[in-house]
């Protein structure tokens, strides 16, 4: 069923920096292409979808782009077919390339991306259509997002992560504050493809935020957004391009390159504590990985120091004394704060 329309925004939840020079507001709010990006999204893509087009006003277009899905999901999308374009992918290409798929099809003035097991909340586009119509200066529009972890609300990223009004530019290299923004298509276009907000703010955008709970960003495994170790690589690739940016400024390099070696450090954690939890036949590779980086904190060192140590018949009590500081069960995003 679709949910009901959501009360009109309003412009004290503004909250956007100054502008670099005189902006007038728009007469009408910019359009929305909204595209989901889906994998074995079956079971979950129907109510994403249904909060979507239950939106008003409602976005120029929905794409949902199957990344080679095996699953029936276009059973489950025969209710909407009228109403979304399904781009499909022969084989799994991963997120990334499943953004961009939908990107080269839309048309509308911005493109939010929503996963597959997502939903909007009543009142988020026109809230965003509100950020852009009152500020059209602004490249990357956001509204605050609250996390459901089976079936139940476990906070909002913005109450652990600072929304800055100043020097957006400094702030995005200590913490990737835009969450699930919807950014300027022309701009996307600019850069070549749907990276990161790093790029976009580096190149002179703006974000802006309204300031209430428009989202849940449900966590649950088998999605595309479920996979600990390959977010963490991906932060790492998108930060190795920033720091090959042109527009990075030299007095900025520095807080890069801690966020990139923190950001490694983290991805190599997790992908030893994902192959000891699998019991991998790479364990002990992945665990000498991690000893021998200075980046990881020394409690985690010492601890894949004992996994590779441990006779086998040991090993899941070693594993169990690492679940503490696990990045696996660390499911609430808590941006990208090193």
């Amino acid at each position: 069923m679709s949910a009901p329309a959501g009360p009109e925004p309003t412009a004290a939840r503004l909250r956007v920096p100054d502008p670099q020079r005189p902006v007038n507001a728009l007469s009408a709010p910019p359009s929305f292409s909204v595209v989901v990006p889906a994998f074995e999204a079956a079971a979950t893509i129907a109510a994403t979808i249904d909060s979507v087009l239950a939106q008003s006003p409602g976005p120029r277009e929905v794409i949902v782009v199957d990344d080679g899905s095996r699953d029936r999901i276009e059973e489950a999308l025969a209710p909407f077919s009228s109403r979304i374009r399904l781009v499909r992918q022969p084989r799994n290409r991963g997120v990334a390339a499943a953004r961009n798929a939908g990107l080269r099809e839309c048309c509308g003035d911005f493109v939010l991306i929503v996963d597959a097991d997502d939903a909007l909340l009543p009142g988020r586009l026109a809230a965003l259509g509100l950020l852009g119509r009152e500020r059209p200066d602004l490249d990357l529009l956001c509204t605050d997002v609250a996390f459901e972890l089976d079936g139940e609300r476990q906070g909002r990223f913005f109450a652990q992560n600072t929304f800055p009004l100043r020097d957006q530019r400094r702030a995005i290299l200590a913490s990737c504050f835009p969450i699930h923004p919807a950014a300027r298509r022309s701009r996307l276009l600019e850069i070549g493809d749907w990276d990161c907000a790093i790029r976009l703010v580096l190149g002179g955008s703006s974000t802006g935020l309204y300031d209430e709970v428009l989202e849940l960003y449900r966590i649950r495994g088998g999605s595309l957004t479920s996979s600990r170790a390959e977010t963490f690589h991906d932060r790492v690739r998108v930060l190795e391009k920033t720091l090959s940016n042109p527009d990075l400024r030299p007095e900025e390099r520095p807080a890069a390159e801690r966020m990139l070696a923190a950001q490694r450090g983290r991805a190599v954690l997790t992908d030893a504590q994902a192959a000891v939890a699998a019991d991998r036949p790479d364990l002990r590779r992945r665990c000498l990985e991690l000893a021998r980086n200075s980046a990881c904190s020394p409690r985690d060192r010492i601890w894949a120091l004992a996994v590779v140590a441990a006779p086998r018949r040991f090993r899941p009590w070693v594993r169990r004394r690492g679940e503490a500081t696990s990045q696996l069960s660390r499911n609430l995003p808590e941006g990208d704060r090193p």
